[in-house]
């Protein structure tokens, strides 16, 4: 299944939340679910904590809100899963500029703006990743791929993500052998050397 199902819709706010990453559609899912808490607790668990009438209404409030955003979410969710309406093409070509001159900060800046529009873009996490790689940094690149590895739009990268994870594993084997040698050849190791040297 390469799409979000339309179950998302089910819970106000989750499919913002869910596409985009979004920090106020997860303030609606939070307001919504303790909402919902109260009157439950309210109705069935404590009854004298409200008022019947103030149960009444909220049970109101609680059904008319969640049947407003089911109802806008099921309208709203073909458009939540297209790319945000903003220049990114533009910004990406961009950053690819600054990525093939080798200017790493510069490219990562624009593809963290990019991010920032739509935090599910799989081009940009991929070379995110890839940039990360490039300056050393082997643990956030495996955690860029790991992220890729979740979203279903990858599909596209499977094979190039599968030959990241393995120049990855290859660089780490290589940095632990160089620093394995470092610490064999460290200070001790040369001391003994000048030991055993002949005179």
């Amino acid at each position: 299944m390469h799409s979000s199902p339309y179950i998302i819709c089910l819970w106000p706010g989750l499919p913002r939340l869910w596409i985009r990453g979004d920090w106020a559609a997860l303030a609606t899912a939070v307001a919504f679910g303790a909402a919902l808490n109260l009157v439950l607790v309210s109705s069935f668990v404590w009854p004298e904590l409200l008022p019947p009438s103030f149960n009444l209404i909220g049970w109101l409030v609680v059904g008319t809100v969640w049947l407003a955003s089911v109802f806008q979410a099921y309208r709203t969710l073909p458009h939540l899963r297209e790319p945000p309406r903003v220049d990114d093409r533009g910004l990406f070509i961009q950053a690819q500029a600054e990525y093939l001159k080798g200017h790493w900060f510069e490219a990562e800046t624009l593809l963290r703006q990019l991010l920032r529009y739509c935090s599910r873009d799989v081009d940009v996490l991929f070379m995110l990743a890839t940039l990360y790689r490039r300056t050393k940094r082997y643990d956030e690149a495996a955690k860029q791929l790991d992220r890729l590895d979740r979203l279903d739009e990858a599909y596209k990268w499977r094979w190039e993500i599968t030959q990241e994870r393995d120049t990855l594993k290859r660089l780490a084997a290589s940095k632990t052998e160089t620093e394995n040698l470092e610490t064999d050849t460290g200070p001790e190791a040369k001391t003994e050397e000048r030991d055993h040297s002949p005179p």
